[in-house]
């Protein structure tokens, strides 16, 4: 352990604290939708996604998939809606401009209107047969298959081949073995005993194998739906034997007005195809006629809502299914690639469609701030609750028992005057937090023998009951929002700001929150602020909000920290190397800024702090509960737990000239960078890495 600082005849810890990173993703080949074992789905959760919770979430699925048993059925009275979407622009011999943005556009069309949506784009042969695979083992009977191909394809000896990107056009003999036909594709979708599917071909675009053997014919041939194929809908972005045109501009003639139809307010599938051949004709003065062949009975409708409006089977009403939250794992490699897209733009439309695809991500926070930023105002749906906070005690060992948490839920779901429930995400004000609402239960509170490395003051471990559901802050308190109370009451930041930079604990008396002594961006988190500090801010909250907020106490904290983990963090990786996956702490760029500090041997991204919610949230859904900044808790500084009681409270008796702090922050090492670390200042005094977090009792 480090060696203690004297100041004024009182030995406190060494403020070692550090590091921020934007989290790599590491790209898979192919864009997957959620893969096709356990072992590779709890890989992907690790790096991607909120990992106990989202690990527990899909267990179900996971079961079902290494068993190969069906994927578990979608709850009564609600159909499974999954479509495969690929694009194929990337073609060595002979690109396309289009199929990949046809893609892209189509997907986020399709979940709009309610679809689960695995894309891939400029898939090869390997990517291509395996998106296929993965497709037909998530269709579900009952519900309603989609699929669509943008790209080349061949029609050869009475089947349509539909072509990967790496495949070469001077010889025909590789096509069947290298390419999936489409009848193969519509055979897959009609074993899973679908009421619907759908087959959407914007294949017939010009033929590069013209002249590589004459049993090539122009265009696609017809699949005619027979009669074990009943409820299918085969969609030609032409007419048989004919070709398309690929489009002047982002996307293809034919899905340009795909996309235009659904839009359209009437989603019925007739109507919505029937106006797509209006269009394609229009333009193309007759040249390019869309056909369709069906053997759809009855209605089905693109939009769910209007399905559920017309469907009589299906037993719900509109009202019902706008307020229903359906949770959805993500495509991290998709939202990795939309994110690139459009992270330094300056339109807020922009972000938007990010938030409308990918609401609950690490960088939806940040889209939401650049849409204020921009002048953009965000919709309800932009703000959707992070995905479901999983049951903790089978997210990683733990000795104690943890209440498991139910899928959350919005707030207006929740009704007025309703209990939130576990979940819950709750903003009081457009300036407030915003808060996640976290259930009661037990667990074990600070270091036992075995745990190592731990301190004297993390001692005994004992059992702690937290009541609840209470709500605590999603991400740590930011400099925009301290800025809306330092505007409205005037409270500036004088007094200086203690720092390690440099390699020295040194008090800067210029530094202040506004100048903590780096650069901020506004949805870092606020620091340089004394304890005092936040008992002003949380007043000014509670006076404009009318509810009682306040700083976790410190059994609360480390209870929401661990989120149902034993370990010493609260993700399950446990090598150093690993940490910068999941928070901001003292990494290789601290080097620096404070030269000679033990370090993380690894790249966050980071020099000091990060923006809020970059890394992947716990079990419960909150962010940033290591790293980043220190958070002060309520509690007066007390030597260990002896004596401490078992019900989680504020401990007001002791050293109460000091508060206690939890957390680490961005230059936070090894040592210190643990949920069970404790350390305490001054309750006056301030830090450029010691910022706060609020809480609230519910109701």
């Amino acid at each position: 352990m480090f060696e203690n600082f004297s100041l004024g005849g009182i030995i406190k810890k060494p403020n070692f604290w550090a590091g921020a990173p934007l989290l790599k993703y590491l790209l898979m080949p192919t864009r997957v939708f959620s893969p096709p074992t356990w072992q590779q789905m709890s890989s992907l959760i690790r790096r991607y996604s909120g990992i106990a919770a989202a690990l527990v979430a899909l267990a179900p699925v996971a079961t079902a998939l290494g068993q190969n048993r069906d994927l578990p059925s979608q709850p009564a009275g609600k159909e499974a809606r999954v479509a495969l979407i690929i694009g194929n622009s990337s073609y060595k011999s002979a690109p396309l401009d289009n199929p990949a943005n046809d893609a892209s556009d189509l997907a986020n069309a399709l979940e709009k209107q309610g679809f689960n949506v695995l894309v891939r784009e400029n898939v090869g042969e390997r990517g291509l047969k395996e998106a296929v695979e993965i497709f037909a083992k998530h269709l579900q009977k009952g519900g309603i298959g989609l699929f669509f191909f943008a790209g080349h394809g061949i029609q050869l000896k009475d089947q349509n081949f539909l072509l990967p990107v790496d495949i070469g056009f001077d010889s025909e003999t590789d096509i069947s073995y290298k390419s999936v036909s489409a009848e193969y594709v519509l055979s897959r979708m009609a074993e899973a005993g679908n009421r619907i599917n759908v087959v959407i071909l914007d294949a017939c675009r010009n033929n590069p194998f013209q002249q590589a053997g004459r049993s090539i014919n122009k265009g696609l041939g017809v699949m005619n739906v027979g009669r074990t194929e009943k409820g299918t809908f085969i969609a030609y972005a032409t007419s048989p034997g004919s070709t398309a045109s690929d489009g002047g501009g982002r996307n293809g003639l034919y899905t340009k007005h795909l996309l235009r139809s659904l839009e359209t307010r009437d989603t019925d599938i007739d109507k919505v195809f029937g106006r797509v051949r209006t269009a394609v004709v229009q333009e193309t003065n007759g040249q390019q006629v869309p056909w369709t062949s069906s053997s759809v009975i009855g209605e089905f409708h693109f939009n769910a809502k209007e399905e559920v409006a017309t469907a009589p089977q299906l037993q719900k009403t509109r009202d019902e299914v706008e307020g229903e939250q359906e949770e959805v794992p993500y495509d991290a490699a998709q939202e990795k690639a939309h994110w690139d897209r459009v992270k330094d733009s300056r339109n807020p439309a922009d972000y938007l469609g990010y938030l409308e695809k990918f609401p609950s991500t690490q960088h939806a926070s940040l889209a939401r701030w650049m849409v204020k930023k921009y002048g953009g105002v965000l919709p309800a749906q932009a703000a959707r609750p992070a995905p479901a906070a999983a049951p903790a005690k089978l997210a990683m060992a733990a000795p104690a028992p943890v209440l498991s948490s139910p899928p959350p839920v919005s707030a207006a779901a929740a009704g007025i005057g309703a209990l939130p429930s576990p979940g819950t995400v709750i903003q009081d004000c457009p300036q407030c937090p915003e808060l996640v609402s976290v259930q009661g239960g037990e667990y074990v509170m600070g270091s036992g023998p075995e745990q190592k490395p731990r301190e004297p003051d993390e001692e005994p471990a004992h059992t702690v009951r937290v009541d609840g559901p209470f709500a605590v802050g999603k991400f740590e308190v930011t400099r925009a929002q301290y800025a809306a109370f330092a505007k409205e009451t005037g409270r500036g930041g004088k007094g200086g700001c203690y720092s390690t930079r440099g390699g020295r604990y040194h008090k800067d008396s210029k530094a202040t929150w506004q100048d903590p002594g780096f650069r901020q961006k506004e949805d870092e988190p606020v620091v340089c602020v004394s304890w005092d500090d936040t008992q002003a801010y949380l007043a000014w909250l509670s006076k404009k909000t009318g509810k009682a907020y306040r700083l976790l106490n410190e059994s609360e904290w480390e209870y929401v920290a661990r989120a149902g983990s034993a370990g010493k963090r609260y993700w399950a990786e446990a090598d150093d190397a690993s940490v910068c996956r999941y928070a901001s702490v003292a990494d290789t760029s601290i080097k620096g800024v404070s030269p000679g500090m033990p370090v993380f041997s690894c790249s966050d991204g980071f020099a000091f702090t990060s923006p809020v919610g970059r890394f992947p949230p716990n079990a419960f859904g909150v962010h940033d509960m290591l790293g980043n900044a220190w958070e002060w808790v309520e509690d007066c500084w007390n030597e260990g737990y002896a004596g401490a009681p078992n019900l989680a409270q504020a401990r007001l008796s002791g050293a109460c000239t000091e508060r206690v702090f939890r957390g680490g922050a961005w230059d936070s090492t090894p040592a210190t960078m643990r949920v069970a670390y404790r350390d305490r200042e001054s309750k006056d005094d301030r830090h450029d890495n010691l910022g706060f977090r609020v809480a609230r009792t519910l109701p």
